[in-house]
């Protein structure tokens, strides 16, 4: 059981006024109806629905139809256009490791290069035969190595 404010009124009192009231107003009136039908809603009257014609239900079938598969369609183009994505850019990846890879055995053989030069210039005729001596062209070279102006 609920307790109530002093003065509040219950669901099932305001229907039973609002029935009592219904009845009043009937036979005042002296009308056709012989009993009034009160919804078990205190208050609300209750509204039916328009009837729909075949015709209109069927067209909102076959819209919602359309719908569903447009929907499903454009889920699967999406996701197709992820799994493509995610593969293109595995390949990028695997690209880009592969050429950072590369670079490395660059710079590894340019270091080999540079020392095995560095071997031979104190023993070059060519080198020699322009005027400087093997010295020159030792301190020539460290130089360059330095400055980073190595030329081949």
């Amino acid at each position: 059981m609920m307790l109530q404010h002093p003065g509040q009124v219950s669901a099932s009192e305001e229907e039973l006024r609002f029935a009592i009231q219904n009845k009043h107003l009937c036979h005042r009136m002296s009308s056709a109806l012989e009993s009034v039908t009160v919804s078990n809603r205190p208050l609300e009257m209750t509204v039916t629905k328009p009837e729909v014609a075949p015709e209109e239900d069927e067209r909102k079938k076959r819209r919602r139809e359309r719908n569903k598969i447009a929907a499903a369609k454009c889920r699967n183009k999406k996701k197709e256009k992820t799994e493509c994505l995610q593969k293109e850019s595995e390949k990028l990846e695997s690209v880009n490791a592969e050429l950072k890879a590369q670079i490395e055995e660059l710079k590894n053989e340019k270091q080999h290069l540079i020392y095995m030069l560095n071997l031979h210039r104190p023993t070059c005729i060519v080198r020699a035969q322009n005027g400087r001596t093997p010295e020159d062209e030792r301190n020539l070279f460290i130089q360059q190595i330095k400055e980073g102006t190595l030329q081949s």
